[in-house]
């Protein structure tokens, strides 16, 4: 083997560890969990084609299912039960997995003990507060001390 020829594999297999480090690095962010109420607008949309898992929780989400329901019910008691009875099982159809995402993220932001929203947390560790911009978040993550995601 030439001399030339074993600086070309050398360079070669250099570039090959940076790109797979590169790669590792982009890999290293498995999930992302946005905290916040509707009125914010979160960046990226969750995709199937993201690289990582989002979830967007909307912690007034409940509040917003009942006012929903509530503006549909007739003004009289009477006629408000007559109305449930007969749209009960299309209401929990509708809200059951509204409800349930409500239900999970206010559980999760108590978890994480998160002071206020809007709240980015990455891997279930890296807390990034005051923004919905995922990629921006991801951005003031890995400048962190110890930056890692």
């Amino acid at each position: 083997m030439t001399r030339h020829h074993r600086l070309a594999c050398t360079l070669a297999a250099l570039l090959l560890a940076g790109a797979a480090h590169a790669q590792g690095g982009a890999a290293a962010v498995m999930t992302v969990e946005v905290f916040a109420n509707s009125a914010m607008l979160v960046t990226p949309e969750p995709s199937p084609a993201l690289p990582y898992q989002l979830k967007v929780y909307r912690l007034d989400a409940m509040r917003n299912i009942e006012a929903a329901i509530n503006q549909n019910l007739p003004q009289t008691e009477a006629e408000a039960q007559q109305w449930i009875a007969a749209n009960e099982a299309r209401i929990r159809r509708q809200v059951q997995p509204q409800v349930e995402s409500a239900a999970q993220g206010l559980t999760l932001a108590a978890n994480y003990r998160l002071s206020r929203i809007p709240a980015i947390v990455i891997n279930r560790k890296t807390v990034v507060y005051g923004i919905t911009d995922v990629q921006q978040a991801l951005e003031l993550a890995r400048r962190q001390p110890g930056g890692k995601p």
